[in-house]
């Protein structure tokens, strides 16, 4: 009976062994692992020789660590017999994964705790699903808010252009013997307008939908030829106001060139239509690697971006506007300049589709400040 017993044991150990799926360990009553099996080495990384007789901290985050995760863990399995926990852990290599964990305490005969066993399973792909589900709801979310944009504009912005057009037109048609031929001339003109208004708003309704559309295939595109098209499209226009666009030597990003064009031409169009009157317009664009100023992750490096500085002299806004300058419709300096608002909202969708980010500095009659960041 007794080699049987043992048999089964040795059979147990062995299935333990041999589970690839699972980390699967064994811990001393100070944390410290004595057992390691297969499915340990592929999800962690490390050979048993490498790795029995460190303590298991090592696979968290130095972040994890400093909040004494580990022996919280340790702690609440040894109180209440079981610890579950999910979070990014640490592999030989240094690269994460999102685990699932959950520690056991083992007792002996006299109910003293003797030490735990450890289960890991990598659901980085399940955690990777869930973010994409997250992603697009979120996705789903700004999207009702755009149409719900779009109806009030429809409701308001639309509304007003062809109430003027209606009125004007009424007025000349109806032949009323008080409007002369003068006054009728300045109805058609202030019709014709309106409805030229009504034109840009529809285009850039269309514009907006056409970056919201699904992303097609990126491409590596030379930053310094993008900047040659919109400086070519804008030169009669910065001669004629005696502006200036300086424009060094720019990297390479991937994306789609046409959304790219977009992105510039709104930005420079944007510094051009702002300019102040006190000045003459002066357009900079520089570019830099750097670490990605949005990462707040203390225990890893930041990812490296390629940053993008559009910087103009212009009129400026309050810096109060910084994040609600990129919502579409928003218009800051009022009806005297021409516009829809629709352009600094192209931006952002822009490098949304780019998994970019843009972000916007201004002051007021000091000039306006427009950082890209685009993954290097």
């Amino acid at each position: 009976m007794e080699r049987h017993s043992n048999n089964d044991e040795s059979l147990y150990h062995k299935m333990v062994e041999e589970v690839e799926d699972y980390a699967i360990l064994m811990l001393d009553r100070n944390g410290i692992i004595v057992s390691w099996n297969k499915g340990a080495e592929k999800i962690k990384g490390y050979k048993d020789e490498e790795i029995i007789g460190r303590h298991f901290s090592i696979f968290y985050t130095q972040e994890d660590q400093e909040a004494r995760l580990p022996e919280t863990l340790v702690e609440r399995a040894t109180l209440e017999g079981k610890a579950l926990h999910e979070g990014w852990r640490v592999r030989k290599n240094g690269t994460t994964f999102w685990g699932s964990i959950v520690i056991t305490a083992m007792h002996d005969e006299e109910n003293n705790v003797i030490g735990f066993t450890k289960v890991t399973r990598d659901l980085t792909e399940r955690r990777a699903a869930e973010n994409r589900i997250l992603q697009y709801s979120r996705q789903l979310e700004t999207q009702n808010k755009e149409l719900q944009q779009f109806a009030y504009v429809a409701a308001h912005d639309m509304k007003e252009p062809l109430r003027k057009i209606l009125f004007y037109l009424s007025a000349v048609v109806e032949n009323d013997p008080v409007v002369d031929l003068e006054k009728k001339r300045a109805y058609l003109k202030r019709s014709e307008e309106a409805a030229r208004r009504m034109q840009r708003l529809i285009d850039d309704m269309l514009a907006f939908t056409k970056v919201s559309q699904p992303l097609e295939q990126f491409e590596v595109v030379d930053l310094n030829s993008t900047l040659s098209e919109v400086a070519a499209f804008y030169q009669d226009t910065l001669e004629s106001i005696q502006g200036r666009l300086v424009i060094p030597n720019l990297p390479t990003v991937r994306g789609i060139p046409f959304q790219l064009i977009q992105l510039f031409s709104n930005l420079v169009s944007n510094s051009i239509k702002y300019r102040s009157p006190d000045r003459p317009l002066r357009i900079e664009i520089s570019s830099e690697t750097v670490d990605d100023p949005y990462f707040q992750h203390k225990s890893y490096r930041p990812q490296q971006l390629k940053k993008i500085a559009v910087k103009d002299n212009g009129l400026g806004f309050e810096p109060e506007y910084n994040d609600q300058i990129f919502e579409m419709f928003q218009r800051l300096h009022g009806r005297e300049f021409s516009g829809t608002g629709i352009g600094l909202s192209i931006c952002k969708k822009v490098m949304d589709n780019h998994q970019g980010r843009i972000r916007a500095q201004g002051k007021m009659d000091e000039g306006a400040l427009f950082e890209l960041y685009f993954p290097a």
